[in-house]
């Protein structure tokens, strides 16, 4: 398990800024820190709000959450993360030393710290509904929104195109070329040119 210094050091880490970034823009939060699930915003940053708001999933059922945060913790989470690494309160500064603490808990650590970000969003979607490695009867972003928001410097190609259902594509009919008459078709006849050299009086050659 990381320690508090790990998750501090951490966070002096360019990758691993960018990495918070990147979770926070696919989860959509409006109010950064002060977003509550359905992007309400909240005032009061000393404690994690604990209130629950019902969705419907993406496999139509209805559920309750207690999301909130840059990073959507849940309550039962972050009480957790704040026991484990004595976070006092909810401000953004223990926000963030959270967020790190759940993607060292996950296992992707070292792989954003190394800009291996790929490889960390394949562990991480069992923690963040939004990204694309997601489990979750959830709305989740598409690879290509995760390279939009790391930009053109991230190191390796992350690119995945989204599956798309095979009845959604349209069919493609079969090419055929058009036939030309014989009589509209232009011939071109080449001269073959045939090299003779010219005679030279031997009186004029040195």
């Amino acid at each position: 398990m990381a320690s508090r210094q790990d998750l501090e050091n951490a966070l002096q880490n360019p990758n691993v800024r960018k990495m918070l970034d990147v979770i926070a823009s696919a989860e959509g939060v409006k109010h950064g820190y002060n977003t509550i699930f359905g992007n309400s915003r909240l005032a009061n940053l000393s404690a994690h709000p604990n209130l629950r708001k019902k969705f419907t999933q993406t496999d139509g059922r209805e559920n309750y959450t207690t999301a909130a945060g840059r990073y959507q913790f849940l309550n039962k989470t972050w009480n957790n993360l704040a026991k484990t690494y004595g976070l006092d309160d909810f401000s953004p500064k223990n926000q963030d030393l959270g967020a790190v603490a759940l993607i060292a808990g996950r296992g992707a650590l070292n792989d954003v710290l190394n800009g291996n970000f790929k490889g960390a969003i394949g562990k991480l979607g069992s923690e963040w509904a939004s990204l694309p490695t997601s489990t979750f009867a959830q709305g989740k972003r598409s690879w290509n929104f995760i390279n939009k928001q790391l930009g053109s410097n991230n190191q390796g190609n992350l690119y995945e195109p989204e599956m798309v259902p095979k009845n959604m594509i349209a069919a493609k009919s079969n090419y055929e070329p058009e036939l030309v008459p014989k009589s509209m078709m232009q011939t071109t006849q080449i001269q073959q040119q045939v090299y003779e050299p010219e005679l030279v009086p031997a009186n004029m050659m040195t």
